[in-house]
């Protein structure tokens, strides 16, 4: 089975048992109080849809460390998307972005209601709901209580450095210059850790894998996770808006301190790099001042400087696929889901 088939394959299993899951919450919730069943929905809507990576990778990284138990394995894998969704909630309303997924944001969908500041409020409580429903999940599971605590400390350190990362990532957009090493410390942090790392290692240490074996794959996911998000920053820029479902003119907008911006920025010439200080993250920003933009950023090479760099970091991840696990299916997968994280277009 290649990477995508074992995404779409594990997507609808997850959908089906979110369908249950909340349905469950749902009801539960109405007995406190409609708003909180209105919030349960809105974020069950929110999860709806995706590519449901992190759970994918948590049923993966159990199977690698010769886990059968996938009736067990399933709730966790759900908590690792629900948490994922959670976070993005918060970053929604950090980014101002007012679609996901191609669907309106939640603090979107709250501030029509009744202005902004509501939005911003309810969206946040209904994230911090969803982060206390995965540690409901794990405490709930079916693992033995040694594995879970250890898993679940895992899951834990992920969330801090997660935000850690979201605090780099808000402080460097002030920053006037940035390096790679910047960017880099910001990608692992706030994304290669929980989109590969902890659901691989989440998964792996229920499986009851070794420590040695989870030291590879918290090499692997680092490095490929680095990929997917580089991989990510184009899409954000020369992305089609109705594969990926999220605005491709975001990113310049906001004035997002990528990759691509800070190569565009080294390697521009004297009036490109001008004009890139002068409108970069601009509220003068028009559609002109944007094509030109994503101009700059390929002629000055900034675009294949970033592909390549991505294609660096996947082949640095496939290498450690061997220390992970001998079994020729697995290796094969783990290989084709790095390629796939580099050339995919949503």
């Amino acid at each position: 089975m290649d990477a995508k088939a074992y995404l779409k394959d594990y997507a609808a299993t997850a959908e089906i048992y979110l369908k249950s899951y909340f349905g469950k919450k749902i009801r539960q919730a109405k007995k406190i109080d409609p708003v909180a069943a209105d919030a349960l929905s809105i974020l069950e809507k929110y999860i709806e849809g995706g590519k449901k990576i992190r759970g994918a990778l948590t049923v993966l990284g159990y199977q690698l460390a010769g886990g059968k138990d996938l009736k067990s394995i399933l709730p966790v894998s759900v908590a690792l998307e629900i948490v994922h969704s959670s976070i993005l909630i918060h970053d929604d309303f950090i980014d101002r972005d007012l679609t996901r997924r191609g669907k309106p944001t939640v603090h979107s969908i709250y501030g029509k209601k009744r202005g902004g500041h509501y939005g911003a409020s309810m969206a946040v409580v209904v994230g911090d709901v969803g982060i206390f429903l995965t540690h409901q999940i794990f405490a709930e599971s079916n693992f033995a209580k040694v594995k879970v605590t250890k898993a679940l400390s895992e899951f834990d350190r992920f969330l801090v450095n997660t935000g850690y990362g979201e605090l780099m990532d808000i402080e460097f957009d002030f920053k006037k210059i940035i390096t790679w090493d910047d960017i880099a410390k910001v990608r692992i942090y706030k994304t290669a850790h929980y989109t590969f790392v902890t659901p691989l290692i989440v998964g792996a240490i229920l499986g009851g894998a070794e420590d040695k074996v989870l030291k590879a794959i918290k090499s692997y996911g680092e490095s490929v996770g680095l990929a997917f998000q580089l991989r990510d920053d184009i899409l954000g820029v020369f992305g089609n808006e109705d594969e990926t479902g999220k605005s491709a003119e975001s990113d310049i907008k906001d004035g997002k301190r990528t990759l691509l911006f800070a190569k565009a920025y080294e390697l521009a010439g004297t009036g490109d790099k001008d004009f890139l200080k002068k409108y970069y993250g601009s509220a003068e920003l028009d559609k002109n001042k944007l094509r030109q933009i994503r101009q700059i950023f390929e002629k000055s090479g900034a675009l294949d400087f970033t592909q390549e760099k991505a294609w660096d970091y996947t082949l640095r991840g496939k290498s450690f696929v061997g220390k992970i696990t001998n079994n020729p299916k697995y290796k094969s997968l783990l290989s084709d889901l790095a390629d796939l994280m580099v050339t995919r277009e949503k």
